[in-house]
């Protein structure tokens, strides 16, 4: 059993390890450690309250306060602290536990776990981002917990991401010159995982949810003749604007089977929005988009019946009913009711 001894607000716990060495990867490099780790409780944060979405609708601050936060040989207070913002932000976001580990083992080789102001090219901050190629301004990027949002947002986008390994999941992302190089670190991320694990994020990055176009509500989510029909539809005139329901950064743009063309959007929380049937997209993939942003028109492309948009939302790749979603939301209501 651990010891406990409690001075002033701090609680000091120590957990002693095993005799055998514990095996972690750091920069590359196997290492054996016999440790015993001191895990505190601390009531102040570590370092700086960030803010999650620098310039967004929504808001939110992470930062390890009155946290479990541990030693690990190897790694100073700064990479520990940007640990724990990789993780509060996966947290604030319904990522999987996976993906935590898989951002942590990607920070660790692109930084060391270091807010780098420099790098190859325009590359900047903890994972490296370049402002060249749309992940962001250096302002943000060098925001630790944009930049965690970015990479996770890039990674919720990668489709069956959780049934790779996590050196292809994060090159997938990355797409570094380096390609094989993140597997090596998932011991030490994980190590890291386990010290950090306490720490929390406050307030909400969603934003406000917003109409996307004004219209009647036609064919519903659920199922449709034979079929299931993930999303709703609202009728609206050819050339009607649509706009982005919420914040957020496109994933896709262009021509979709079934839906003509579509516009998807991936949002803080793990949700992504799809906008389909449209008759022409005013936005690309990787720009970000603030609600009520014109980001398409109506239209009656692909498998449609007239001019409406399908509207889909999609919650940790699951579609929910977006109805029942916005009432939850407290947003307003979603479209009309059919004549």
């Amino acid at each position: 059993m651990p010891s406990i001894a409690v001075h002033g607000s701090a609680v000091i716990v120590l957990l002693s390890l095993s005799p055998e060495c514990v095996m972690f990867a750091k920069i590359g490099i196997a290492v054996g450690v016999c440790l015993s780790l001191f895990v505190v409780v601390i009531a102040a944060a570590v370092g700086a309250v960030v803010s999650m979405f620098a310039g967004g609708a929504g808001s939110a601050t992470c930062a390890p306060a009155e946290a479990e936060f541990g030693v690990m040989a190897g790694y100073e207070r700064e990479q520990l602290s940007s640990a724990a913002t990789i993780v509060a932000v996966g947290q604030q976001m319904n990522v999987p536990q996976q993906g935590w580990v898989v951002a942590l083992a990607t920070a660790i080789q692109e930084s060391g776990l270091r807010n780098l102001d420099h790098g190859d090219r325009d590359s900047l901050g903890l994972f490296q981002q370049r402002p060249s190629q749309g992940w962001g301004s250096s302002e943000q990027i060098m925001n630790p917990a944009y930049s965690a949002s970015q990479f996770y947002r890039h990674l919720l986008a990668v489709p069956g991401w959780r049934q790779m390994s996590l050196n292809e999941a994060a090159q997938t992302v990355q797409h570094s010159g380096v390609p094989d190089a993140y597997g090596r670190h998932e011991p030490a991320a994980r190590q890291l995982l386990g010290l950090v694990h306490g720490v929390a994020c406050t307030g909400s990055p969603t934003g406000t949810w917003t109409v996307p176009a004004e219209g009647t509500c036609t064919s519903g989510f659920g199922a449709r003749a034979g079929a299931f029909h993930r999303g709703q539809d609202i009728a609206a005139p050819s050339g009607t604007p649509i706009r982005a329901a919420n914040s957020g950064t496109v994933i896709d743009s262009g021509p979709a089977t079934g839906y003509g063309l579509w516009v998807r959007i991936q949002h803080p929380g793990g949700v992504i929005t799809t906008y389909g049937h449209n008759h022409h997209n005013h936005v690309h993939i990787g720009q970000s988009v603030q609600p009520q942003e014109i980001i398409a028109e109506v239209g009656n492309r692909g498998e449609s019946t007239g001019p409406h948009l399908h509207f889909q939302i999609e919650a940790n790749g699951q579609a929910i009913d977006p109805v029942a979603f916005y009432r939850q939301q407290s947003a307003p209501q979603l479209c009309g009711p059919s004549q």
